[in-house]
């Protein structure tokens, strides 16, 4: 093999490595693009239940009532509190359905997520507030959540809604 021919063949391999490294990096970009979209989606998160989860403080809620209704009642005190409590959780159980579909949770993590929810929206109170609140018709979660509650057995007619 001359110097020439080694140079050649030098060459194509530089160029090769070139190649792969420039895929790599392509790979690299997008899966950051991912890490930082979900880590954005965490801190709105964080923020919003943080705000729903104040709101659960009783001077809040009355406050909140006064401001919106001119009334805050013990009971619609209570009703306003669980109302935010359930919001707060179920933007939580979005983003982690959302991490979910981008693949960035793990499977037992998803499923122990879907088991909270058939806990909890076995729970007409659940429901009622996931309808008034929270339910958003054409978005992939809440057709998620719709289709979770189908499963699920009807509430008794006479099963008593909390506060």
């Amino acid at each position: 093999m001359t110097l020439s021919d080694f140079a050649t063949f030098t060459t194509a391999i530089s160029g090769i490595a070139v190649t792969i490294s420039i895929v790599y990096l392509a790979l690299q970009t997008h899966q950051n693009t991912r890490h930082v979209r979900a880590q954005i989606n965490q801190g709105r998160v964080a923020l919003i239940a943080e705000l729903l989860l104040t709101g659960t403080d009783a001077d809040v809620a009355a406050a909140g009532l006064l401001a919106t209704t001119g009334s805050a009642t013990p009971e619609a005190v209570k009703k306003r509190q669980f109302q935010f409590f359930v919001a707060a959780q179920m933007f939580g159980w979005q983003d982690s359905f959302s991490q979910h579909e981008r693949g960035l949770l793990d499977e037992d993590i998803y499923k122990a997520m879907r088991v909270a929810i058939d806990q909890a929206f076995t729970q007409p109170a659940y429901r009622e507030a996931y309808e008034t609140l929270f339910r958003t018709p054409g978005t992939k979660f809440s057709a998620f959540v719709d289709e979770a509650i189908a499963r699920l057995p009807q509430p008794a007619a006479g099963m008593k809604k909390p506060v």
